[in-house]
């Protein structure tokens, strides 16, 4: 390159010069450079197609991961990590060929220059050009070869430069959807340890049933919750109703939640199925909240929205007007009636408000309050209208949390003391047999959560009887003696309790442990029957009682859920304290019909 720069730069040369030596020098740098050059770079731009295509099929099976209730919390992250470690090393090998790009770009300019300057001579000047016949049949068959040889190399590495800029194109988009599923993720994440801060407090107390409860044990349960779950509140597109699935096999049974997911609050459902018996805003906000709205003068003038939803869209730091950053929010479906859209709103209004009077950013997700950056729909713009400027609690923000849907059973005092009093809540019901969830069409007002071991992914909640006596049985090993039976703070069983897919002992084993202790285990079963706490709100379940071969046992409900959850295959969970059996024999199912 510098040799041919030099020649061209120095215009008092003999045209001989230019059309005789040129052509060996363009041959010299082709022949030894650019060839060595070029077979590198495909050699590189190959092994780069081959990085990425690798990388694809890893970004296509970390997006089916998160989707797998299979594959866990820290699994994810490992995986995320390492699939962004691949794609670093993609992207610092792009930006040294990036450099080199440059180089034969320069290159491949100063050749079309020259190959320009080349084709402005004809045939005829390159032989009056030269001093003698053979001169000139030498110029003009170098002429031709490099003309030739310049277009086949020109075409060539430009071949390569497109190649590149396409990997360079491949691994951005990589990047960006990457970035997308780790947004997916830790929004997903975020969702998932929101839900498990309303149920710490469950598995305190689950750990103060089982003393010895490890960390392994107490992830395990955490993770069912999420796996098992889903969203938090209504959001946009609500979940349809979906047939309970045909468990396959009879006897069967499976444990019935009322609830989802902390019963804390306004319902969502709720508020829907007051507002469909004409109940209005103002009603429904003091039903749930003990309060109704009044305006809020303290109201700041914007408001900072910080992290990503579940849509993939972020935000960092942006600031809205606090009104405007209302119509953006994606937590009750448009369609609803008005009342409902105002008591949502007015929530709404007074979560967000107390995010602002303490300095921080809200984030967009269900970890806090679901916005899009798209406007939402005109009814629930007329919501946030109407409503302007009232909170519950007016300038003293009250703590507005809200959920899908109570089960029938709401606590409506806001500074509750433990997750099992229902002493100040509320019997949500329309009437003596009908709640306003059921009103509104709740999927998530009685059903079965979570799949077994063997069909991942599919939403199945039966036990086989065996499976289901299990449940007793693990009980009983780590029962107190008492009536109904409690599990002991000492349990000297507790690390074998486990489910069977994750290191516990066998269900025969447990059956023999409890017959060495002189306990007669749960084998057959004949009759399952659920009791509730009494008092003006029977919120919770009180006792199970199950009958068979072994005569009839009687276990307390809330330490029958906590060893459930520890003890169950798969990710089935009982989601709040009120629960009860559902039960499918050959010829007929005594169980909801959606989920």
């Amino acid at each position: 390159m510098i040799l041919l720069t030099m020649i061209i730069k120095l215009p008092h040369l003999k045209k001989i010069f230019l059309f005789g030596l040129i052509p060996l020098l363009i041959t010299f740098l082709f022949g030894f450079v650019f060839a060595d050059e070029l077979d590198q770079v495909t050699a590189d731009l190959a092994k780069q197609q081959k990085q990425l295509a690798s990388l694809e099929a890893q970004k296509n099976q970390l997006a089916s991961d998160i989707n797998s209730t299979s594959v866990s919390l820290s699994q994810i992250s490992a995986r995320l990590t390492d699939a962004e470690a691949q794609l670093s090393a993609i992207e610092k090998s792009l930006k040294v060929k990036e450099d080199t790009l440059k180089e034969f770009e320069e290159d491949r300019n100063s050749l079309i220059r020259e190959l320009y300057k080349q084709g402005k001579f004809s045939s005829l000047e390159v032989f009056l050009g030269s001093d003698d016949l053979d001169t000139s049949t030498k110029n003009l068959f170098y002429y031709d070869e490099n003309l030739d040889l310049l277009k086949d190399r020109i075409t060539a590495l430009n071949a390569e430069v497109e190649i590149f800029k396409a990997n360079k194109a491949a691994a951005k988009k990589l990047r960006d959807e990457l970035a997308s599923l780790r947004s997916q993720y830790a929004s997903r994440l975020a969702s998932s340890q929101n839900q498990y801060a309303y149920t710490s407090s469950q598995l305190a107390a689950t750990k103060s049933s089982i003393k010895n409860l490890s960390a392994k044990q107490s992830q395990l349960i955490l993770e069912k919750f999420a796996a098992s779950g889903g969203t938090e509140t209504v959001g946009e597109n609500p979940a349809a109703s979906e047939p309970l699935p045909a468990p396959g096999f009879s006897p069967s049974y499976f444990m019935a939640t009322y609830g989802f997911p902390h019963r804390i609050g306004m319902s969502q459902y709720g508020a829907r199925g007051r507002a469909m018996k004409g109940q209005s805003y103002q009603t429904i906000l003091n039903a749930y909240y003990g309060h109704t709205a009044t305006t809020a003068t303290n109201i700041p003038t914007t408001i900072k929205v910080n992290g990503c939803n579940e849509y993939g869209q972020c935000w960092n730091n942006y600031t809205y007007n606090f009104e405007d950053y209302l119509k953006h929010l994606y937590e009750m479906p448009s369609s609803w009636q008005s009342a409902a859209l105002q008591a949502q709103a007015v929530a709404a209004r007074t979560y967000a408000l107390r995010y602002a009077l303490q300095g921080k950013a809200i984030c967009p997700s269900q970890s806090c309050q679901v916005i899009k950056k798209e406007i939402n729909a005109a009814s629930w713009q007329n919501a946030v209208n109407a409503t302007k400027g009232k909170t519950v609690g007016g300038n003293n923000p009250l703590p507005t949390f809200y959920h899908s849907t109570a089960g029938g059973y709401t606590i409506s005092k806001l500074t509750w003391i433990s997750y099992w009093s229902y002493n100040d809540g509320i019997k949500d019901f329309y009437n003596s047999t009908t709640a306003y969830e059921q009103i509104a069409g709740s999927p998530w007002y009685h059903t079965g959560w979570g799949h077994r071991t063997g069909i991942s992914g599919q939403y199945n909640p039966w036990l086989t009887t065996e499976e289901f006596a299990d449940i007793f049985n693990a009980f009983l090993l780590c029962k107190t003696g008492s009536q109904p039976y409690q599990l002991k703070s000492d349990c000297e069983y507790t690390q074998y309790l486990s489910p069977i897919d994750k290191g516990g002992w066998s269900m025969s084993k447990v059956r023999s442990e409890l017959q060495g202790n002189g306990i007669t285990p749960v084998t057959s079963i004949t009759a399952v029957v659920t009791t509730y706490i009494g008092g003006s709100v029977p919120a919770n379940t009180a006792s199970i009682y199950v009958s068979g071969s072994h005569g009839t046992y009687s276990f307390s409900g809330r330490y029958f859920r906590d060893m459930f959850n520890l003890r169950s295959r798969g990710t089935l969970a009982i989601k709040t304290y009120r629960f009860d059996v559902g039960y499918c024999s050959s010829s007929s199912c005594t169980s909801p019909t959606f989920k």
